[in-house]
């Protein structure tokens, strides 16, 4: 398994995720980080996604990366597991951010998704050198890097407490733009969603 290391005060380090207030000092990089003169866009939302969700994740993805964005996400189930398949049918590039160690997908269900990442020039990263497990607390300091990484942030499913939602507060926090697709009232998939739109998204 090749992975190189990327320090801050690198020029291969990407330059939007130097901008922000606790960057990583270093990154492990799978595969290849596409051109940062191209606009990078996060997409996030809840593991349990509904059907419709995740087609239209799937969709929003297919149609931004066939506009020449590059989507970053998570590679966890529900949305983000959407986002980056729907790069993959737009035959476009993505960006998985990883809460472990650099030398393990997790969730291991997504070793696939992550294998064809990386065949369509794509990359895997992770501030985590290889050997270091999959934490609930690594998976919330993955997410500033996902928003960091990123011009904005789209949220497409986010419950009241979610790893989405933290995202989108720290792109906020860092002066990024923040999008949400609202859904229907009621449905604990957008308490979150809606809280976003109501605070100004």
């Amino acid at each position: 398994m090749l992975y190189k290391e990327i320090k801050k005060n690198d020029d291969s380090y990407p330059p939007l995720l130097r901008e922000i207030t606790n960057p990583p000092e270093r990154i492990f990089v799978r595969g290849n980080l596409p051109d940062f003169d191209l606009p990078w866009i996060a997409m996030v939302g809840t593991r349990k996604a509904t059907q419709d969700g995740i087609e239209l994740a799937k969709k929003i993805a297919k149609t931004l990366t066939e506009k020449r964005f590059i989507i970053v996400s998570g590679l966890a189930m529900g949305i983000d597991t959407s986002a980056h398949s729907g790069v993959l049918t737009g035959k476009g590039r993505t960006v998985a951010v990883l809460g472990n160690g650099i030398d393990t997908i997790y969730p291991a269900q997504n070793e696939n998704l992550a294998n064809k990442i990386l065949e369509n020039c794509g990359a895997i990263l992770s501030e985590y050198e290889p050997g270091i497990s999959a934490m609930p607390y690594r998976f919330l300091e993955r997410n500033r890097i996902v928003a960091g990484l990123c011009v904005a942030t789209i949220v497409i499913e986010a419950p009241k407490k979610s790893g989405a939602i933290v995202t989108a507060r720290l792109a906020a926090e860092s002066g990024r733009e923040v999008f949400v697709f609202p859904g229907q009232s009621g449905f604990p998939q957008y308490t979150g969603s809606h809280a976003l739109i109501r605070a100004g998204a």
